[in-house]
């Protein structure tokens, strides 16, 4: 009797270990925040057409994990809810596109996860650009407070984002990464919703702390 006791108790015990370990849940309180750097093209009375919907987006995720498969899910549900664009994943970065490019590098991060909190803290950047070159990137000069481009008609934005968080309550390891994913994505979304949505000059360089509960 006491020996089926146990391996029934070792079975519950063993469900409840996968179901942290594979299912998405989070019935937790958290406190994620960025420190947020922005920078977009200085835009001298030339202003871009909002995107349509058939207007194709290539977008490369760079960086491996689980975060990042979560991400990529993310980024497709709400740039599909706000009709942005169809996104159209590539497998490798390369300087040059045919359709305006979506890069998002993450850093690796390195969380601390139990079933009852969550720790995490890592670095992401992400850039956009009209006309497909991804190498504005690799020769961007953070100390001037505009992108600047030699093309009139053409846009890039750059965002940096600190990431921190701490959350506590029910955690299952999907559902924590899916909860990061989902700020993550939230915040690039914004950044291009704001860069279609110019109604006069402005842009530039900011930066600002950022907390989501």
């Amino acid at each position: 009797m006491k020996d089926k006791r146990l391996w029934i108790l070792l079975g519950g015990l063993l469900l409840i270990s996968a179901a942290f370990l594979l299912l998405k849940f989070r019935v937790a309180v958290g406190n994620i925040q960025s420190l947020q750097m922005i920078m977009v093209t200085e835009l001298e009375g030339n202003y871009p057409d909002r995107l349509q919907p058939d207007d194709k987006i290539s977008t490369v995720l760079v960086g491996e994990g689980p975060l990042v498969r979560a991400l990529q899910k993310a980024l497709t549900e709400k740039m599909n809810d706000v009709g942005m664009g169809q996104m159209e994943w590539e497998q490798e970065l390369e300087p040059k596109y045919p359709n305006p490019v979506l890069v998002v590098k993450v850093g690796r991060p390195s969380p601390l996860w139990t079933p009852f909190f969550g720790v995490s803290q890592f670095s992401i950047q992400a850039g956009y650009a009209t006309n497909g070159d991804t190498t504005f990137m690799a020769a961007l000069d953070k100390t001037q407070p505009y992108i600047h481009s030699s093309d009139p008609s053409v846009v890039n934005l750059y965002t940096e984002y600190e990431v921190s968080d701490r959350s506590f309550g029910l955690i299952s390891r999907p559902g924590y990464d899916e909860y990061l994913a989902d700020y993550l994505a939230q915040e690039i979304v914004q950044a291009l919703k704001n860069l279609y949505n110019i109604q006069g000059p402005t842009g530039g360089h900011s930066l600002k702390n950022r907390s989501h509960g």
